[in-house]
């Protein structure tokens, strides 16, 4: 007959193990997001040197091509443009990041119902605080 200690031993290596493999979970997301993370940097480097190229050439042609005809109001068109185009690049920006889902979301929604599920065996809601 297996006594009271011996329940809470396996009660206890049962909830160990679940933490490792919540903690495992948990850190290969990490991982996952660091090198997702990291590729977008990158690619988002190498665009915006590419387009700065772009952006220099195609600002010096433009100018060359008017200046004869508008001087130094070409410059400030050219600069007016870039600067509206930076604030709408900026907002889609911060507007992507605040709806991006936050880091280990996957982790907490498990842990919630691992939670849950212990709740469920045990008899107790979530919120009872432990009495009863």
């Amino acid at each position: 007959m297996a006594s009271p200690l011996d329940a809470v031993r396996r009660l206890s290596a049962a909830t160990v193990n679940l933490l490792l493999s919540r903690a495992e979970f948990a850190s290969l997301e990490l991982a996952q997001t660091r090198v997702q993370l990291i590729r977008w940097v990158a690619l988002a480097l190498f665009a915006m040197v590419l387009l700065l190229l772009a952006l220099i050439a195609g600002s010096a042609l433009l100018t060359v091509a008017l200046w004869p005809l508008y001087g130094w109001v070409t410059l400030a068109v050219l600069f007016a443009f870039y600067v509206i185009g930076a604030v709408l690049v900026f907002r889609k920006l911060t507007g992507e990041i605040s709806a991006a889902p936050p880091v280990l979301s996957a982790t907490l929604r498990e842990l919630s119902n691992d939670r849950d599920a212990f709740l469920a065996d045990t008899g107790r809601q979530p919120g009872d605080g432990g009495e009863g």
